[in-house]
């Protein structure tokens, strides 16, 4: 997740590309990292140039108006007939096949200000991508300017707040490595190639959330680049802090800097994992509330997935505490009495263990769509075994529920983020995997067929940064009553929709 429209700078994992070690990967350490595994991290150094004038797609001038510097210290322009054009082209998404007329690889603010200026000048719509894990392609388009992030990606953590500013290209992987430094933590996603941009902008939740808050709520200021180019900073701008935590994916500007509080980071992080081997639907069904009910006593320095394959399913539980509580070795005795395979515990250094959920580099094929919130098992329970028969059908499909609540349900948290659904106490995600494009159509009809089931049967609550293009009523689904609100962020500073993506915000 992932997991947004950000991502990169990880450590590339040494994996191999034979399609069955793949999909066993996948199927395993890929659905354990919160959604979408991996990054895509090209470095460029080519010094600014001209878009190539032989390419018969060059932008031209639709006014009189002063024209941009196509050349500058600050941005680099590259076209469909430069050679790099292709390493920042390609989202993590296989899948994904756009082609845009013109790549801004932004190297500071200043170049962020100055695409924005190129781009309406030429009349192309924007994108935003610091590393193309938006698991729709919203970081890309076709024949629009695409504003890339990954350059701009330092870190800065300053002792005295205990806050650490990051640019929006930062990776997962190298906040926590960098924080690791400091004995400090940002509660953010497991994935390390997911970028704390797109994660914030749309939520952002993971291992440390229900005791730390999701991302977004631990962030305390911003500065955004508007559908104009001007800069505006939310030190004195609580509306636009608000959008910024959890509504801001792309909808009417660049983000360029954060400001996050960070946390006491524990010493070690352990984890718990149970296996249960051939599963019919009933049984899966059955196991499914048995969990839902586990869950209900789960300690909030805890986090817990459960996991469904074909017919396997994987229940992993993390915790963060030195020692289990009375209450946690209760559950996991619980599981351990059902499951056919159980794991010991594995307690590493925190730095270490999160490395395990790093996931790996892409890009792969996949379509990855929320699939719901629930606050109870009662709100699948009419439509788990349909869609657990479903599942069955197609190859390389997962359907992964994560916990929230905990610190996540801070009722004082409400009227300060974007996000809307703190009520719900479980996310679902609905993963397929596959390895050539010829698998494209089956794989997204399946998706389909399952959504439709989720919709009919009453859950039409989502997580914006596990988007589904083919979802009705977005606007509600992902940000409930407050989409009227991003409306008017959207009028105040994109009024004329200069950022737009098949499901950004509309004035």
């Amino acid at each position: 997740m992932r997991k947004s429209i950000h991502s990169k700078s990880t450590k590339d994992q040494s994996e191999s590309t034979n399609p069955v070690s793949r999909r066993s990967f996948l199927m395993t350490s890929i659905a354990l990292s919160l959604g979408i595994p991996g990054c895509f991290n090209p470095q460029v150094t080519k010094n600014p140039v001209e878009p190539t004038a032989t390419d018969k797609n060059k932008p031209q001038p639709p006014s009189k108006q002063p024209q941009p510097p196509s050349a500058s210290n600050d941005v680099i322009y590259y076209t469909r007939n430069d050679a790099e054009y292709a390493t920042y082209k390609q989202p993590f998404n296989k899948r994904i096949q756009a082609s845009p007329k013109v790549i801004a690889v932004c190297l500071n603010e200043k170049g962020v200000q100055h695409a924005v200026r190129y781009a309406r000048y030429y009349k192309l719509p924007i994108a935003i991508k610091s590393g193309g894990h938006s698991f729709e392609g919203y970081s890309v388009n076709d024949d629009g300017l695409v504003i890339e992030l990954s350059r701009m990606n330092k870190l800065s953590y300053d002792p005295a707040s205990k806050t650490v500013t990051a640019q929006p290209g930062c990776k997962l992987a190298d906040v926590y490595e960098y924080l690791a430094k400091f004995n400090r933590l940002l509660p953010a996603g497991s994935c390390g190639g997911v970028g704390v941009a797109g994660l914030t902008l749309g939520g952002g939740y993971g291992f440390f959330s229900r005791k730390m808050g999701l991302t977004c709520d631990n962030l305390l200021h911003t500065r955004l680049v508007d559908g104009k180019g001007s800069l505006h900073k939310t030190a004195n701008n609580p509306e636009l802090l608000w959008g910024s935590k959890g509504g801001g994916n792309g909808n009417y500007g660049v983000t360029t800097q954060f400001v996050f509080k960070t946390h006491p980071a524990p010493r070690n992080f352990t984890s718990y994992l149970y296996k249960f081997y051939q599963l019919d639907s009933v049984k899966a069904k059955e196991l499914a509330r048995f969990w839902f009910e586990q869950m209900k006593t789960l300690p909030n320095t805890c986090y817990g997935s459960y996991i469904l394959g074909h017919k396997t399913l994987t229940i992993l539980v993390t915790d963060t505490e030195e020692q289990p509580t009375p209450v946690l070795s209760a559950l996991l005795n619980k599981f351990k009495a059902k499951a056919s395979r159980t794991y010991s515990p594995s307690k590493r250094p925190l730095l270490e263990a999160l490395q395990r959920y790093q996931g790996r580099s892409g890009p792969l094929y996949f379509k990855n769509v929320s699939a719901g919130y629930y606050r109870s098992f009662a709100d699948l329970d009419k439509v788990f075994i349909s869609v657990h028969q479903r599942m069955r059908k197609q190859r390389g499909m997962l359907l992964q529920i994560n916990t929230l609540g905990g610190a996540i349900n801070n009722p004082q948290l409400e009227a300060s983020a974007a996000y809307p659904h703190r009520k719900e106490l479980f996310l679902g995600e609905l993963q397929v995997y596959w390895d050539k494009a010829s698998q494209i159509a089956k794989a997204v009809k399946s998706v389909q067929e399952i959504q439709t089931m989720f919709t009919k049967s009453g859950i039409t609550k989502h997580y914006r940064n596990y988007p589904d293009i083919d979802l009705p009523n977005w606007q509600q689904a992902y940000y409930g009553d407050n989409y009227a609100r991003l409306q008017g962020l959207k009028r105040k500073y994109d009024p004329d929709n200069v950022f737009q993506h098949p499901q950004s915000v509309t004035s």
